[in-house]
């Protein structure tokens, strides 16, 4: 499949847009934008599935006043694409401070001409 920019620019939209909804609390992105079987690992190693992700918008207490993406890589393989990001959040829960810098690798995979999550996992980047 050839890839053009049009499908960079539109991962890349993605992605904004996701770190937007985050940041605004509002699980309808990540609703429309997950496939059925989306899974995500988390920073703490937690595995969930789309309804538990989209759960985790509004009922699992995270609050997040900064997602800033500082770089992205999109690569494409066929109808699959792999976005590599990293960049910083500040944000907490109740008991913890999630604030810092995180990278994260995002697959997709273009069905009915647009793209959807199939999988993600994000990993904090380790202070040295």
């Amino acid at each position: 499949m050839n890839h053009n920019s049009e499908d960079e620019q539109a991962l890349r939209r993605i992605q904004r847009d996701w770190a937007d909804a985050r940041l605004k609390r509002d699980s309808s992105f990540a609703t429309k934008i997950e496939a059925a079987d989306f899974t995500i690992v988390w920073p703490d190693g937690q595995i969930i599935n789309k309804q538990d992700d989209v759960k985790s918008y509004e009922a699992d207490g995270a609050v997040f006043s900064e997602f800033k993406i500082t770089d992205l890589d999109v690569r494409f393989y066929g109808e699959t694409a792999i976005v590599v990001g990293q960049g910083s959040i500040k944000g907490h829960t109740p008991t913890k401070d999630l604030s810092g810098r995180y990278v994260w690798t995002d697959t997709f995979v273009k069905q009915n001409g647009g793209w959807k999550a199939v999988a993600s996992q994000v990993t904090p980047v380790l202070a040295k």
